[in-house]
């Protein structure tokens, strides 16, 4: 299903020298590209390594693939976000964290326990 899924992703994070990537790792699972492929293009919009990036190059970063932010989230927790989008693939946003939202599965370390966790936005990814 993927080039390389959340765990696979997690493995490359010591290669690279790497903590605080979610950012990486979320792109990698969302766009069905490798860990390098990923962290080059972030890196292309100003994430520094072993750091995390702003919403707005994230923003960035996303429409230079042609994605779009949805700011329709109104308070939407993780849960009731993943059973409303079933099918797809979703880079979301939540406070200080993103993940990948790929076919109703959480891909990330935090997917067993911040079901709770607001949404900020979310780009459409499919």
């Amino acid at each position: 299903m993927f080039k390389q899924n959340y765990e696979q992703c997690r493995e490359q994070v010591s290669r690279y020298k790497e903590d605080g990537c979610c950012t990486v790792i979320s792109l990698a699972n969302t766009m069905d590209w490798s860990f390098g492929k990923a962290h080059r293009h972030m890196k292309k919009f100003g994430r520094i390594n072993r750091r995390g990036m702003s919403t707005y190059g994230i923003k960035d970063a996303l429409g230079a693939l042609g994605k779009t932010m949805s700011t329709e989230c109104n308070g939407m927790t993780i849960n009731r976000f993943v059973k409303s989008h079933p099918k797809g693939s979703y880079y979301v946003l939540v406070r200080g964290h993103a993940l990948a939202v790929v076919d109703g599965v959480v891909q990330d370390w935090t997917g067993d326990t911040a079901q709770r966790r607001k949404l900020i936005c979310h780009f459409d990814m499919s």
